[in-house]
Order: C-alpha cells, then sequence, then structure tokens
C-alpha cells in the first residue's frame, strides 16, 4: 500500500520530530560556520587540553602521515592602524586530518622574522611596493627536545580547528622600521621536534601499544603557512 510519505518513514512521531529537529539544527551550524567567522574561529588554542599520551594515542594519528595536515588561516582585527596603536592578528589553526594533532606554540609568543630556523609562531612583513621584508627581530626559537611541561602541548582534534590573537606592539615594530605605510603579512608556523618522552618517563612505565610514544611524544612535525593580508599603519 502505497501513501504516508514523510510520516511512514518514521512511525513513531516524537522519533521522527527529534531526528528533522537535530539534521536541521547541525544544518544551521554548518551555515552559521561558513558565514560567521567567529563561531568558526575554535576555542583558543593555548587554551585546548594537553595530550593524555601512552595508551591513549590517537591510531589514526599514529597511522597517517600528517604533515600536510595542518593549515593556518590569517585575519586581522582591521586593514588601517593609527601609528602607535598595536596590529591585532588572528592566526587559526586547522586540522585537516582524521586524526588529532599535538600542538607546541613558542611561549614568549610570535617572533618577526623571515628566518626558515626559527620555529613557532612567525610572522613575515613586507612593506608593499618595496618587495624585500623588513628586517628580522633577535629573538629566536627552537622547540625543545624533551616537553617535560606537559601544559605547552595542545590537542587539536581531528577536522577541527582553534585560533590564537597576537597583538603586535608599535614598539616592536617601530624597531624593525615599521612605521607609516602598507605593509603584506603572512603567518608561518614551524615545529621539528616531536619530542622524546624517555627523559621524563617513570622507570616503569606502562608499555604502550603503539610504538612512536616509545621513542617519541607525538608532536606534529612539519611546516606550514597562511594567506597574505594587506594593513596599513596611520594615514586617514
Amino acid at each position: 500500500m502505497e501513501g504516508g510519505g514523510i510520516r511512514s518513514r518514521f512511525p513513531n512521531t516524537r522519533a521522527g520530530l527529534a531526528f528533522a529537529i537535530a539534521v536541521a539544527v547541525s544544518l544551521g551550524l554548518l551555515v552559521l560556520q561558513r558565514f560567521y567567522t567567529p563561531l568558526g574561529d575554535g576555542p583558543r588554542c593555548s587554551d585546548l587540553a594537553a595530550p593524555l599520551g601512552g595508551n591513549n594515542r590517537s591510531v589514526i594519528a599514529f597511522k597517517n602521515d600528517q604533515r600536510g595536515a595542518l593549515d593556518l588561516e590569517l585575519r586581522l582585527a582591521k586593514e588601517q592602524f593609527r601609528a602607535g596603536e598595536p596590529v591585532t592578528v588572528q592566526v587559526t589553526f586547522i586540522n585537516e586530518s582524521g586524526g588529532p594533532l599535538i600542538l607546541h606554540l613558542n611561549p614568549e609568543g610570535p617572533i618577526l622574522t623571515t628566518d626558515p630556523t626559527v620555529e613557532g609562531v612567525t610572522f613575515e612583513i613586507t612593506r608593499v611596493g618595496a618587495g624585500a621584508p623588513v628586517a628580522n627581530e633577535p629573538r629566536t626559537y627552537q622547540s625543545p627536545v624533551t616537553f617535560s611541561n606537559r601544559d605547552a602541548l595542545h590537542l587539536l582534534g581531528a577536522r577541527s580547528r582553534c585560533t590564537e590573537t597576537y597583538s603586535l606592539s608599535p614598539t616592536a615594530l617601530a624597531a624593525l622600521g615599521i612605521a607609516e605605510g602598507e605593509y603584506r603579512i603572512r603567518a608561518h608556523y614551524r615545529n621539528n621536534s616531536a619530542g622524546d618522552p624517555r627523559p621524563i618517563q617513570p622507570i616503569d612505565a606502562t608499555a604502550t601499544p603503539y610504538p612512536q610514544y616509545a621513542t617519541t611524544q607525538g608532536v606534529w612535525v612539519g611546516e606550514t603557512h597562511s594567506n597574505e593580508e594587506r594593513f596599513a599603519i596611520g594615514g586617514t
């Protein structure tokens, strides 16, 4: 017997209604994340919990090469900043893989440099029309061989994102000759240390079924960079 339409597929009216509402809410969230940027930023990266480690290692993350799994998205608070005003930058870390990623952010904040040996978050700033980047900060950073402080590691879930907001002080910018004018900015993230857990493991450490956690802490290793944005300092 034909007929009944959609109702025949959901003999339990309440269950059918609940399913329809769940679908509508899910679609609504997807639309909001696509067109309402703050909702798609995710949590603050430095607020993400540290990985549990050991037997809690993700099988998917362990079995897959995740070097190309991380993307960066840069966004400026505005396009025009007043002279003497901090330049506010948001960097969103996007995990494109099916397994979680473990991130390590340089604790003293981003470094303004084009030096590819500097790890963590760095910003490359170029004067519009000049072609060459501005001078590099004298600071540098390399990730530790062993991440003894678990709070320095942050677990970014599969197919998810997190965002860090940075304020580039006018003093630091002026020290590099970044005064009034137009500039381009791009973010880079590098990490060369997967972490060696052996120095901090107890003598009778529980065996783990995933060999990678026997010799590394599973921190994401690789390099990625963001889109480029323009901004101006001074002027009208």
